[in-house]
């Protein structure tokens, strides 16, 4: 509670002192942003312009040069004539001069010759460059200038960016010819240089955005771009002649935008200096209204933590209705720790009640089977062992009367267990072997009362079938780190799969079977370990079973709950 009243204390007077600077801030980082980013905008729309003005002079010159060319009466007839000297006497003197700007060529599309060096005529062959290209737009516009853009590279390995011509109308008003020209790339690039600066850049473009030359690095000259959109750190402007060119101009605005970064670092800096002060008035206010209350919510998380020792102080400076809440609380706390202790006894009655009622079936229940052994020795007619059976029987009835603690010792325990297993050599007529083997570290520990016997009775009971011969039963004992195993293992017939699955998980069910000695050991010891503890059982039918009992070390009485 107090956290969500202190956030809305210091908002609201972080808002009321931080937002009209922050508005401020904002308004002239706004305003002066956009003023100077229009600003360079003008000023490469005028780049722009200007671009574009050198490039209209430079083709209108280029222009003067074809017309002065394709309009000469003479050219056609030289060119039908393959008279290359006169070609020359046409060419040169408008060559001369331009040798470092540009080639003039005289194409015949009949015999692909060209003036002034016919090894250069695969550069324009029809059969090649027919269908696009400046041939192309030169036969599909004889009265126009074409201008397209160009990859080549002329004999004097200068690389040609642009080829710009016309045709050649003979007297019979057909095409008699070609004049092109081929725009070295640096005379473009010393047309568009003289405007630049190391941040501004330009872009050259056909009407197909095919890029003729390009400064900015981003374009591949020859393949076709989108070059009308700036980066992120630039402005673009662009301009269009009467050829279909369009020059595209750029202006690397990065210093402005790191100089509007400084702006609002600056900005940001003021507001996080002043945030402390505003934070420590918030505080000192919420901490005065509501200390009580973050002292309650306090003691409540406590209490979700299992501190039940928790109380409130109540002072005298304290609001009436503060005093009254931390009262509740306290005496809230009280009842819950008696309620708490009733239950955890009730509990304790309880378990004990339970291991108490599993102890108080075994008597009965062991001198049940013994009575049943009696009359079966008597039925067999061997009533000579009967006396003797009696008085073994009676001197584990007194031992059992004489240990009235709920623990024994080991050693003990295995007093008892023989004394039962000689009981059942007289009544089977030694049908089994017995071997025991415990180890002497271990018979001073404590296990509960009558663990051992019933599952040793289970195993003479349940396992050996009578007129059979071979039978062993097998008792050991051993440590096992912080634990005592106790190993009941007999050859007889075996369990059941479901009942083996039904012990090593008694806990999840009761009274599946009606047996009471097994189950009841594996309940117990439930009850007194916990889960961690216990009997295993393992068998596989018709060879052997065994019964694995784990239990903690311990040589004092343990307490029970």
């Amino acid at each position: 509670m107090k956290r969500i009243y202190f956030k809305r204390l210091f908002f609201a007077f972080l808002f009321a002192t931080i937002l009209p600077i922050c508005l401020c801030v904002a308004a002239i980082s706004y305003g002066s942003f956009h003023m100077s980013r229009e600003r360079y905008q003008d000023k490469v729309g005028a780049m722009a312009a200007a671009s574009s003005g050198n490039m209209r002079e430079l083709l209108e010159e280029y222009e003067k040069i074809l017309n002065s060319l394709s309009e000469e009466p003479a050219l056609a007839a030289y060119l039908a004539g393959n008279d290359r000297e006169g070609l020359g006497e046409l060419v040169r003197p408008l060559q001369t001069g331009r040798d470092n700007r540009l080639r003039i060529r005289v194409i015949d599309p009949d015999d692909r010759y060209i003036y002034p060096d016919s090894r250069d005529a695969k550069l324009y062959d029809p059969a090649v460059f027919g269908g696009w290209g400046i041939l192309h737009e030169m036969t599909a516009n004889p009265d126009r200038i074409a201008v397209t853009p160009s990859v080549t590279r002329a004999e004097n390995g200068r690389k040609i960016c642009m080829n710009i011509g016309r045709a050649v109308r003979g007297r019979d008003g057909t095409i008699a010819g070609y004049v092109v020209l081929d725009v070295y790339r640096n005379t473009l690039l010393n047309a568009v240089k003289q405007l630049e600066d190391e941040k501004s850049s330009v872009t050259l473009a056909d009407r197909n955005d095919c890029i003729i030359l390009d400064t900015t690095g981003r374009f591949t000259e020859g393949a076709t771009g989108a070059p009308g959109r700036a980066e992120k750190n630039s402005v673009a402007a662009s301009r269009e002649n009467a050829y279909g060119l369009r020059i595209y101009a750029y202006y690397n605005i990065e210093e402005f935008n790191e100089n509007s970064r400084l702006m609002i670092f600056i900005s940001l800096l003021v507001l996080v200096c002043m945030a402390p002060l505003a934070f420590l008035l918030a505080a000192v206010f919420a901490n005065r209204m509501y200390r009580p209350i973050d002292t309650l919510v306090s003691s409540m998380n406590l209490v979700t933590r299992g501190n039940l020792d928790t109380k409130i102080e109540i002072r005298a400076h304290d609001s009436d209705e503060m005093r009254l809440v931390s009262s509740v609380f306290n005496w809230m706390i009280a009842r819950i720790q008696t309620l708490i202790e009733n239950a955890r006894e009730e509990s304790e009655r309880k378990k004990n009640a339970e291991l108490k009622a599993l102890q108080a079936q075994i008597s009965p229940h062991f001198l049940y089977n013994m009575l049943n052994e009696i009359n079966a020795l008597a039925r067999m007619g061997r009533t000579g062992e009967v006396s003797g059976f009696v008085i073994h029987l009676g001197k584990l009835l007194r031992r059992s009367i004489t240990f009235k603690d709920d623990f024994v010792k080991l050693s003990d325990d295995l007093v008892f267990v023989e004394d039962y297993i000689r009981l059942q050599q007289i009544r089977y007529d030694q049908l089994f072997d017995v071997d025991i083997q415990v180890e002497e570290e271990i018979r001073d520990c404590l296990i509960p009362n009558l663990i051992i016997q019933p599952l040793v009775e289970n195993a003479i009971i349940h396992g050996f079938t009578a007129g059979k011969e071979g039978y062993m039963l097998s008792l050991r004992g051993y440590r096992r780190e912080e634990d005592v195993c106790i190993e009941i293992y007999d050859n007889g017939i075996g369990v059941d799969k479901e009942y083996l699955k039904y012990i090593n998980n008694v806990e999840k069910g009761v009274g599946l079977y009606g047996g009471l000695g097994v189950e009841n050991v594996q309940k117990r010891l439930l009850l007194i370990y916990g889960m961690r503890y216990g009997i295993k059982m393992e068998s596989e039918k018709g060879r052997y079973t065994k019964v694995v009992i784990l239990l903690p070390y311990r040589r004092e009485q343990v307490d029970k709950t």
